[in-house]
């Protein structure tokens, strides 16, 4: 089944995003650093941007199931180029300041949310249900390929050759991707405007369907281990490279080279898996891989046997994502997918502190294994108490689905 012009026009000006974040990536802490050598300070530039989803998370999934999906992408993507623009013409012209940074930085994370819940829920709105998970993978796989794999060590080439260019760059691609989704900006159709809106109530709605939805609530409950998992693994990856598997600082490069191309197979192979296997195989599966992975990392510190695990990794996470993301918009309302697919995100930024900080504290007081060990046994864990849960509640949702498919034939 084809997936349409429309699909693939918003699937190039995502595309275009990702790689506008995975340049500034690599450049924006190069940029801090060139200003001010404090790690406080320079912390302080990755911080802005993300300080958006904790802010504005919630209420930003409120906005694009008020408003038309494709709308919300476009004038966000032009409002960035603007500010981007402007960041630019600073850089290049050798006004810029750590203020106007975090200012920048800052401003771009509070639109940030807008852009990514709508792109996450526009795919119901112009593919057909039966090609979903090939549209979800497609755009894991851009977004591997173009913000892990080739937007990070781009971002920092181009920053050598001139402070200012990824930053140009930057605001360039804000400005093609808003045209590009400027021409299909009815794709997607136009909210119904409820006549008794509240912001309250409507975020309400989302949280409380999302609670009272006991396998996506499972499945949300699982996320949370497994992004701070994730978190974990991150945040002591250059020093398990460098002090365990003595490698050069490349070595870190290497390691999220290589998980990204797992998760670019991943995401190809998911559809396939997907049809193959039922849900609960999918879901659990996809997790006791990227489980067994971690342990790996902890248990065997050879590089040729970590770069396997970290495939593995990349593969799983890819899988999960697609068969997860795509289950959710088959089972959400339309009118609700906005706010529950921004709880999804809201729950990323809350555990990913934790498994962070844990990963630190618990690599200090013993070693750098040890936490990856222990990392993966706990995702096993979740997994394991999940699986029968998960099990039972996709039969349940099959069997209401089934039952309502019935009722609208009848």
């Amino acid at each position: 089944m084809k997936l349409g012009r429309s699909y693939w026009i918003l699937w190039t000006a995502g595309a275009v995003s990702f790689a506008v974040d995975g340049i500034m990536f690599g450049a924006l802490p190069l940029l801090a650093a060139s200003i001010t050598r404090d790690p406080r300070i320079v912390s302080l530039s990755e911080a802005a941007g993300n300080v958006g989803w904790l802010l504005l998370g919630l209420i930003s999934g409120v906005m694009v199931d008020r408003w038309r999906r494709t709308s919300t992408m476009w004038i966000v993507d032009a409002i960035r180029a603007v500010l981007a623009g402007v960041f630019a013409a600073a850089v290049l012209s050798g006004l810029v300041t750590i203020p106007l940074l975090l200012v920048t930085a800052f401003l771009l994370g509070m639109l940030a949310p807008f852009f990514d819940n709508a792109a996450s829920v526009v795919v119901i709105d112009v593919v057909a249900p039966a090609a979903l998970e090939r549209a979800n993978g497609y755009n894991q796989a851009s977004l591997l390929l173009l913000s892990n794999l080739i937007g990070p060590p781009l971002g920092a080439a181009l920053f050598v050759l001139s402070h200012g260019l990824p930053m140009l760059l930057n605001a360039i691609s804000f400005a093609l991707a808003a045209l590009l989704v400027w021409t299909v900006r009815r794709a997607a159709p136009a909210r119904v405007r409820a006549p008794d809106r509240h912001l309250g109530r409507e975020l309400r709605e989302g949280l409380v369907y999302l609670w009272q939805h006991k396998l996506l609530r499972t499945l949300c409950l699982l996320l949370t281990v497994v992004n701070g998992v994730g978190a974990g693994i991150i945040s002591i990856l250059v020093l398990y490279v460098l002090e365990v598997l003595h490698l050069p600082a490349q070595g870190f490069g290497w390691l999220v080279a290589i998980y990204a191309v797992g998760g670019v197979a991943g995401a190809f192979l998911a559809p396939r898996l997907s049809r193959r296997f039922g849900i609960t195989v999918n879901l659990v599966g996809a997790m006791v891989i990227g489980s067994v992975a971690t342990i790996v990392f902890g248990l065997v510190p050879v590089f040729a046997v970590v770069a396997g695990a970290s495939i593995m990794l990349g593969f799983g996470g890819t899988w999960w994502n697609v068969v997860s993301i795509t289950l959710r918009q088959r089972i959400v309302p339309a009118e609700l997918l906005g706010r529950v697919t921004a709880v999804y995100r809201m729950v990323a930024f809350c555990a990913a502190p934790v498994g962070a900080v844990g990963a630190g504290f618990l690599a200090h007081t013993t070693n750098l294994r040890t936490p990856y060990f222990a990392l993966g046994v706990l995702q096993l864990v979740a997994t394991a108490v999940s699986a029968p849960l998960i099990r039972r509640e996709v039969r349940a949702s099959a069997l209401t689905m089934a039952a309502a498919e019935a009722g609208t034939a009848s």
